[in-house]
């Protein structure tokens, strides 16, 4: 098999740059849709100054009728009113789908934004899958809808517009009534906008809280049910979700507040206009066609106004959203990517220093060599290459003289990957619980890799993913520093298999093959996991659902379909971390010496404490103590039994 290359651009989800703004995040994504929301706006605001023109037109034919008009001419009139009926029921119809490919554009817009800062492949998102949820479903939606909102309000603005000119024509006292009305309405819904912001905000983190521990409940019911911890989480659900319900609450009040403000002036305003415009008729200062037409346009401009209203209500929810997603957007990177050529040049030049890391906290990669600038991608040699000696680099390769730049950059360039014998090195690396890990894992073999603590376990399974860097010390494959390579790349080669991964939506067969080489591998990789037995004991065999995550497989059927898909892989480099623990120790016996087999001469690391894997392993590596007791005993799994009684504590216990 030939391995992948470890060259050239990421291929993971793109990231645009975020905006420095939630409010500018806003009206980015509105931006993008700026044809279809100029369209709706054109739309909504013919259909809405088509709705205005109703009463002038109905108006003007009840004046022409009373002034002795003739029925010739109010069959004009009434032809003119169909027109106007026929003009704004199209003006809505095209409106709407305007508006409604904005909103939906839109929606999808700040949900795929958010979907690519969390797949990234440098990662930094560590949101429960239930709070991830909350922000892509509700808070994108909130965003859409917005969308839609501002093309009613430009329409709202139009129209309002239009009929305080119209009442200005026919009096202008009744127009000055429009603008000290709306004018009212803008400025104490202002104010109150604030509140119904802080308050959504909150709504929103509530329910996400609501829906991340009801996630976490739904994966963990039958562990729950097991230990009778049942109406334990279900009072502590009960507890947030009260605390969700209180929190949309007073949103709603807030929002309730902010419209009933609007049509509590909207009501005072029809009012004034009322009586103002029965004065002026009374006075004669209004005709009785004036006079209809002035209160139609009145009672009209309502709905505007309550758009107007319900605006900034809007506003201050779709802010309160784009807020939230803005806190994904712009959360860190857990480590930085030396995913372009140009960016590996920089780091084989030593742009970051002999010993410098980067500003994410990656590790440099380069021994020996002359102190840099700072502040570059890391490097990618070891040995004192600008002194004229070898670099040894990806795939063993080695340029003899030159400069560290000239080295890594012609290795790089020209494509070669990572060989099967290829092994890993860590230097000095701290874990959690006080352990240091200074070991070598060769490649082309087996090895064992043991912890005393479950979370130090994690942190090296997390180092070798490059889910973080290390704050000290340093990973090497072979030879070149993790963080030289493009992640992408990297994690194709080197794959690494948790303690407990996810499997993915659809059948058995979609999981088997998922990361498969071709059929054989993949029916290689099933039987030396067993996973071919899990097929067999399903009603549809390889066709046979496995749910969401899994869930309608036991935990002993998920590991082994899971570890049947990292074989079927055939990686370079294998990582599994305790692939086997919900399985019976006799097939787990079994599994571990077929998995022997099938990864003969390639490189696989088995971080776990099961004596069954680590009598199958080469070599062992145990790591234990802490502070200046810290060691790392290596040797075979009958050798360090014989010999380390913190080894056999470790194993046996």
């Amino acid at each position: 098999m030939t391995a992948p290359s470890l060259t050239g651009p990421p291929t993971g989800p793109s990231l645009p740059t975020p905006s420095p703004t939630p409010r500018a995040l806003l009206w980015e994504a509105l931006r993008t849709r700026r044809r279809d929301l100029t369209l709706a706006s054109l739309f909504f605001s013919s259909h809405q100054l088509g709705e205005a023109l109703v009463p002038v037109i109905v108006g003007a034919a009840v004046g022409n009728a009373v002034q002795n008009g003739t029925p010739h001419q109010l069959a004009g009139w009434l032809g003119l009113l169909a027109a106007d009926f026929l003009l704004l029921s199209l003006s809505f119809r095209f409106g709407a789908r305007a508006a409604k490919r904005a909103a939906q554009h839109t929606e999808h817009l700040a949900r795929g934004r958010l979907t690519a800062a969390v797949l990234r492949p440098t990662g930094g998102v560590r949101m429960l899958p239930g709070e991830l949820l909350s922000r892509a479903a509700g808070d994108a939606a909130r965003v859409g809808v917005f969308a839609r909102t501002v093309a009613s309000t430009v329409a709202a603005v139009v129209v309002l517009l239009a009929s305080t000119l119209l009442l200005v024509r026919i009096s202008p006292p009744l127009g000055a009534l429009v603008v000290a009305g709306t004018a009212g309405l803008l400025a104490a819904q202002h104010r109150l906008s604030a509140t119904l912001r802080r308050t959504s905000t909150t709504e929103q983190a509530r329910q996400a809280d609501a829906a991340a521990l009801a996630e976490d409940l739904v994966r963990g019911l039958r562990v729950l049910k097991g230990i009778g911890a049942a109406r334990a989480v279900a009072a502590d659900y009960a507890r947030v979700s009260q605390d969700a319900v209180r929190a949309a609450r007073r949103a709603a009040s807030a929002e309730a507040a902010l419209l009933s403000l609007g049509t509590a002036f909207t009501g005072l305003y029809l009012t004034a206009v009322a009586l103002t415009g029965g004065w002026l008729a009374l006075d004669g200062h209004l005709n009785l066609g004036e006079f209809i037409a002035a209160l139609g346009l009145a009672q009209f401009v309502i709905g505007p106004m309550r758009v107007v209203a319900a605006a900034r209500a809007g506003h201050a929810r779709a802010i309160a959203s784009t807020t939230r997603i803005h806190e994904v957007l712009n959360t860190p990177p857990a480590v930085p990517d030396a995913g372009t050529r140009g960016e590996a040049t920089r780091a084989a030049a030593g742009d970051g220093g002999a010993a410098d890391r980067t500003a994410g906290g990656a590790p440099g990669a380069m021994e020996g060599g002359p102190a840099g600038a700072g502040g570059g991608a890391p490097g990618a040699v070891e040995g004192d290459v600008a002194a004229g000696g070898v670099a040894r680099v990806v795939g063993g390769g080695a340029v003899v003289g030159g400069t560290a730049a000239a080295a890594v950059g012609a290795e790089l360039a020209g494509g070669i990957g990572v060989e099967p014998w290829s092994g890993l090195e860590f230097r000095g690396v701290p874990l959690p619980g006080g352990a240091v890990l200074d070991a070598r894992v060769p490649g082309g073999s087996m090895t064992g890799l043991v912890c005393d603590g479950p979370a130090a376990a994690e942190a090296v399974t997390a180092l070798l993913a490059r889910e973080f860097d290390p704050a000290e010390g340093r990973v090497l494959l072979d030879g070149v520093d993790l963080a030289a390579f493009p992640l992408d790349a990297l994690r194709a080669t080197a794959l690494v298999c948790p303690h407990e991964p996810a499997l993915l939506p659809g059948t058995l067969g979609d999981n088997l093959g998922a990361l498969s080489d071709g059929a054989d591998a993949t029916a290689e990789g099933a039987r030396a996991a067993l996973a071919d037995q899990v097929v067999d004991a399903t009603p549809h065999g390889t066709d046979t659902s496995v749910g969401d995550r899994g869930e309608t497989l036991s935990g002993g059927q998920r590991q082994r379909v899971a570890l049947a898909r990292a074989l079927a892989a055939r990686s370079t480099i294998l990582v599994l971390h305790d692939p086997t623990t919900a399985v019976d120790a006799a097939t787990e016996h079994t599994i571990a010496a077929r998995v022997r087999r099938a990864r003969a001469d390639l490189t696989t690391l088995v971080i776990t404490n099961s004596p069954a894997w680590l009598a199958r392993c080469t070599q062992i590596v145990h790591a234990h103590g802490e502070g200046g007791s810290a060691r790392c005993d290596t040797g075979t799994h009958a050798a360090l039994l014989a010999t380390s009684a913190a080894y056999r504590r470790t194993v046996t216990r």
